[in-house]
C-alpha cells in the first residue's frame, strides 16, 4: 500500500473540494435552532406495510424512520453544503496525504442503547457484514474502493482504499455501525426481524407489522449534547401509523390520527387539501423551497424483455406520454418535465457537449447513439401536439422493424408482439398509466396496468419480475459511487441492486467511473454531465416529471426554526421541529369552541 499513514492532520470535518462551512467547535448548524422545546409526540404515517426491523438485509420492508433513528454513522452530513460531513461516531478523521486511507478517532463516550461502548471492533464489523451477501448488495458496490479495515486499537480504525477516490474519503464515514455483540454470529437476514439495537437517539419501544412502529427518545443518548444534534431529535416519542390507502390516510390527518403528512400527490394538493380545517387554521398548508438535485423519475423498461431492447422502440414509447397534456389536465400546472437524469442542478447537461466533455464522450462513439453528439440538452419540447409526438413514434418503430398486423404492433423479423405490464404500487398512478396506455393503442402495443401491494412489488423489484414500473433514481449535489448501484454493468444481474433497468453499456460503465475518479468539481461536473446525456439519449426511462418545492401539510402545533437548510427531505427537517406548547394549547381551546385558530409563526 505504500506509506499511506503518514503525515495525518486529524480534523473535525470533511469537504468534497472545498472547506467545510463550519468551523472547529461550532456550536449548532444554522438550520437548528438551540431554543428548540423537548417533549411531546409525533406521528405520522406511511403507506403500505413493514415486516421486519433489519434495515440493511435484502429481503422484506423496514420501517419508515428506523434506519435514522436507531442507527448512527461515524459521520453526518451538512444539509446546507454539497457534501460535507462532520464528527458523530468519530470525534475526528484524517485523510493520508496520499488519499489512500483515512483513519478515524471514535468518540469514547459513544455508547449502544444497552450501554455497550462503540468501539473500533465494530465498526470492522460493520464494513464486514453489510460488505457480504448477507446484506443489501448495494453496500458492495459503494464501498467496493475499500479494500481493507483495521482496528488499530479500542477507539481509532484505519479504512485503506484500492484507488484514489476523492468522494470515498467522506462516504467511508456515512456507513451505518452495528454492534458486533448483538449481530455477529447469528442470521442476518432471519435472527432480526423482531429485535434491532443501535446507537442512536431513539429505540424501539412496540411495533405491530403492518400497522405502526413507536420510537421512543432514549433520555441516555450518548451524544444529545453534540454539536450536530443540538436542536435536533426534539419529540420524546415519534409513532409511524401505516395505511394501505392514501385517500383513507388524508381522512385520517382530518381525523387527527397523526399530525405532519408530505404530499406527493398534484390532486390531493389542489383538491383534497382543504376545507375546514385548513380555513380555520387548524391545519397548515405550506411549501418550503428547495435545492435538492431533481434526479429522475419515470417509467423504467426492464431492458432484460426483449421488446425493449432496441433504443428506437425505448424512445417510441416514450414519445406516447404526453406529459404537457397530463401537467395540464392531471397535475394542475405543478410540475416541470424531467429532461435531465440530474434537473434542479448544475449536474444538468444543457446544450451540446463542451469541448472537456468531447474528451470523454469520442473515444466511446462506437458505443453511443449519433444523439449524443448532435442533439442539445434542455431543449424546449419539439412536439407541438401529442399527434406529432406519434407521427414521430410510428417513424422510429417502422425503422425499427416493427409494424402493425392484426391490431397489434409486430417486430415483422420474429413475429413478436408489442405486450407488456405497467406495475403499480399505488392506485394513486392509474390516472396516469390509464391515458398513456391508450396513446400506447394508437401505435398498436397492448399495454396493461396492474396493481400490487407493497410486499409484492418489493420481490418483484428485487428479483426483476416486471416489464415496467415507476421507478425514482434520487441524486445528490455530489454524484459518486452510488452511480455503479444505478447504472453499471456490474449490478445489472445482482438481485437487489438499483440497476433495475438491467443496463449493460460500456460507455456509460466508463462514464461511471470518471464521475467516482474525478479529481475536482469541475471534472465531476464534466463527467456527470457526459453521463446524463448517455443515459437520456438511450431512452432507458419515459421520462416524468419534479418539483422543487415540498408540499407539507400538518396540525399547527408545531414550530421549526426559521432558518431552512438547502438540501433536504421533509423528514429530515422534521427531525429539527418540536411541539410549541402556546400552539398546542391555543389549538386545543380553538377547536373545543368550534372557532378559527389565529396564530402568528
Amino acid at each position: 500500500m505504500g506509506n499511506s499513514t503518514q503525515a495525518e492532520t486529524f480534523r473535525h470535518a470533511l469537504a468534497l473540494g472545498t472547506e467545510p462551512k463550519y468551523p472547529p467547535g461550532f456550536a449548532h448548524f444554522d438550520y437548528a435552532d438551540p431554543q428548540a422545546l423537548k417533549g411531546g409526540v409525533l406521528t405520522l404515517s406511511s403507506l403500505g406495510t413493514f415486516d421486519k426491523l433489519n434495515p440493511f438485509s435484502l429481503k422484506g420492508i423496514s420501517p419508515l424512520l428506523l434506519g435514522g433513528l436507531v442507527f448512527e454513522s461515524l459521520t453526518e452530513s451538512s444539509l446546507d453544503e454539497p457534501f460535507a460531513v462532520y464528527g458523530l461516531l468519530a470525534e475526528s478523521m484524517a485523510v493520508a496525504d496520499d488519499q489512500l486511507s483515512i483513519t478515524y478517532r471514535l468518540n469514547p463516550r459513544a455508547r449502544f442503547a444497552d450501554g455497550t461502548p462503540v468501539t473500533a471492533a465494530d465498526v470492522v464489523f460493520s464494513f464486514q457484514i453489510l460488505r457480504s451477501e448477507a446484506a443489501s448488495p448495494f453496500y458492495r458496490y459503494y464501498y467496493r474502493d475499500i479494500q481493507e479495515v483495521e482496528a488499530l486499537d479500542q477507539h481509532t480504525v484505519r479504512l485503506r482504499f484500492a484507488r484514489r477516490n476523492p468522494e470515498l474519503p467522506l462516504i467511508a464515514g456515512q456507513v451505518p455501525i452495528l454492534p458486533k455483540h448483538f449481530f455477529a454470529g447469528k442470521d442476518f437476514e432471519r435472527d432480526f426481524i423482531s429485535s434491532v439495537l443501535g446507537s442512536g437517539p431513539y429505540v424501539v419501544k412496540d411495533f405491530a407489522f403492518g400497522k405502526y412502529i413507536r420510537y421512543r427518545r432514549n433520555p441516555e443518548y450518548w451524544g444529545r449534547d453534540l454539536n450536530v444534534n443540538v436542536g435536533k431529535y426534539n419529540f420524546d416519542e415519534i409513532v409511524v401509523k401505516y395505511y394501505r390507502d392514501d385517500t383513507v390516510r388524508l381522512e385520517g390527518l382530518k381525523a387527527g390520527e397523526f399530525d405532519f403528512l408530505w404530499v406527493n400527490n398534484s390532486k390531493q394538493w389542489a383538491l383534497d387539501v382543504a376545507g375546514d380545517k385548513w380555513e380555520k387554521g387548524y391545519l397548515v398548508k405550506e411549501t418550503l423551497r428547495h435545492h435538492n438535485t431533481a434526479g429522475m423519475q419515470g417509467f423504467v423498461f426492464n431492458l432484460r424483455r426483449p421488446i425493449f431492447q432496441n433504443r428506437d422502440v425505448r424512445h417510441a414509447l416514450s414519445l406516447a406520454f404526453d406529459f404537457e397534456w397530463s401537467n395540464r389536465t392531471l397535475f394542475y400546472g405543478q410540475y416541470t418535465r424531467n429532461d435531465s437524469f440530474f434537473d434542479n442542478s448544475e449536474l444538468a447537461a444543457e446544450g451540446l457537449p463542451s469541448p472537456e466533455e468531447l474528451k470523454l464522450l469520442e473515444p466511446l462513439r462506437p458505443y453511443l447513439p449519433p444523439a449524443v453528439f448532435t442533439e442539445p440538452m434542455g431543449k424546449p419540447e419539439q412536439y407541438r401536439s401529442i399527434r406529432q409526438r406519434l407521427r414521430a413514434a410510428k417513424r422510429l418503430l417502422r425503422k425499427a422493424g416493427w409494424k402493425i398486423q392484426n391490431g397489434v404492433l409486430t417486430e415483422t423479423k420474429t413475429g413478436r408482439q408489442m405486450r407488456f405490464t405497467i406495475t403499480l404500487v399505488s392506485p394513486a398512478w392509474q390516472r396516469i398509466v390509464e391515458p398513456y396506455i391508450a396513446n400506447l393503442r394508437k401505435l398498436g402495443v397492448q399495454a396493461t396496468m396492474k396493481l400490487v401491494d407493497e410486499s409484492i412489488y418489493e420481490r418483484i423489484i428485487r428479483t426483476r419480475d416486471f416489464d415496467m414500473v415507476v421507478e425514482v433514481f434520487p441524486q445528490s449535489q455530489s454524484p459518486g459511487n452510488e452511480q455503479r448501484d444505478y447504472w453499471h454493468s456490474d449490478a445489472a444481474d445482482i438481485e437487489g441492486s438499483r440497476n433495475i433497468i438491467g443496463i449493460k453499456n460500456l460507455a456509460v460503465d466508463a462514464l461511471v467511473e470518471a464521475i467516482i475518479t474525478a479529481p475536482t468539481r469541475r471534472e465531476l461536473l464534466t463527467a456527470t454531465h457526459a453521463l446524463d446525456r448517455v443515459l437520456w439519449h438511450e431512452h432507458y426511462v419515459v421520462p416524468h416529471w419534479y418539483i422543487d418545492r415540498h408540499r407539507i401539510t400538518y396540525w399547527n402545533k408545531f414550530s421549526y426554526p426559521q432558518t431552512l437548510p438547502l438540501y433536504y427531505t421533509p423528514l429530515s427537517h422534521l427531525m429539527f421541529w418540536w411541539v410549541d406548547p402556546e400552539k398546542e394549547r391555543a389549538l386545543a381551546a380553538a377547536m373545543a369552541q368550534n372557532r378559527p385558530l389565529r396564530l402568528n409563526r
